[in-house]
């Protein structure tokens, strides 16, 4: 492979183990990434020193207000060509792309081929869109913006509620992995985080202060 033919590709997320699993998917391809970063403000400066053909960002790097990174990239430079990721992709996520001239959407499940194929379409000038994983029901039992209002209450993330939520429900942390792509080490890692943070060492305390408090 020829050294001109290839993209530089920077990871921005504040998940470390998803940004890994893109830069694995990205391996053998026609695109390299050069880094990755998991704070606003760390991408922000190293986009003033160097300045990769995309940039694959979450929509929820800061916590603060979403898209904020987005927007700042956008304001200081507006030709910087960015793919969005996003665990849902709803009409608030979609008028978001379009006010901030967003090269495109993909959701956090995309599977290698559907990632090469998006940041194609953002590297020759089109927008991509998302390809639907999720079943209806799925989508149903996530109800991202209510489960983002319940997270807020407890001071937890979108997907440690998504989690918490199936937890609740009674699905084990092999069929919370199947349904949100990864691991079940993973979700074991996100069920501990929820204990540290809601301040219980036992899972039935921890659902029952949630139970009660948010339902």
């Amino acid at each position: 492979m020829k050294k001109d033919s290839i993209s530089t590709i920077i990871i921005a997320d504040a998940d470390t183990a998803f940004a890994d699993s893109i830069e694995k998917s990205l391996e053998n391809s026609n695109y390299f990434v050069i880094d990755k970063i998991p704070k606003r403000r760390d991408l922000i400066n190293l986009l003033m020193e160097t300045a990769p053909d995309i940039v694959i960002i979450d929509y929820d790097l800061s916590q603060d207000i979403k898209g904020d990174a987005i927007i700042e990239i956008r304001r200081r430079n507006p030709l910087q060509k960015m793919l969005m990721m996003s665990y849902y992709a709803n009409l608030e996520v979609f008028e978001f792309c379009m006010e901030y001239s967003v090269n495109g959407l993909a959701t956090k499940d995309s599977n290698k081929s559907e990632l090469l194929e998006a940041l194609k379409i953002v590297e020759d000038g089109g927008f991509a869109l998302p390809t639907p994983h999720k079943t209806a029901e799925e989508v149903i039992a996530e109800k991202p913006p209510e489960l983002n209002a319940l997270g807020r209450k407890l001071k937890i993330t979108l997907r440690e509620m998504q989690i918490l939520k199936f937890l609740i429900d009674g699905k084990t942390s092999k069929q919370i992995a199947k349904a949100l792509y990864r691991t079940e080490a993973d979700i074991d890692s996100y069920c501990d985080g929820l204990l540290s943070k809601v301040g219980v060492s036992q899972m039935n305390h921890l659902l029952s202060y949630a139970t009660n408090l948010l339902f």
